[in-house]
């Protein structure tokens, strides 16, 4: 077998989860981000702390994505959740605030959802 049909063989081998295993997962990710409302001025660095975990440890459960088109929407939503919580409030990179971090993850939201035939969340 060369390398090429071996690379090609393992990756239609991966195992993707149904959308319905998977939305599970997504669903509680998501419920354990604070309202944008409950964040104070400045945020209270324990509830940052506390999501920050909550982000942490439901990480591993939403790859792989059901579909390869949503890995990257996902693999972006949890990068700018954790890194907007770490940094509490955020204030680096294109991510300047909690206003700007909640309006990228709505969007990735929106895109995740297409791309696994989700019914559009909020």
């Amino acid at each position: 077998m060369t390398a090429v049909n071996a690379l090609i063989f393992v990756a239609c081998a991966e195992q993707r989860p149904s959308v319905a295993e998977w939305q599970s997962s997504w669903d509680t990710i998501r419920a354990q981000i604070p309202a944008e409302s409950d964040l104070a001025d400045p945020p209270d660095r324990d509830l940052c702390a506390q999501t920050l975990g909550a982000i942490r440890t439901d990480a591993p459960s939403l790859t792989p994505t059901p579909d390869l088109s949503s890995d990257d929407a996902v693999a972006d939503w949890l990068s700018i959740a954790e890194a907007a919580f770490f940094e509490c409030p955020p204030d680096s990179g294109e991510i300047t605030s909690f206003a700007v971090a909640y309006e990228e993850l709505r969007r990735l939201e929106r895109e995740v959802d297409v791309a696994i035939g989700l019914a559009p969340s909020g």
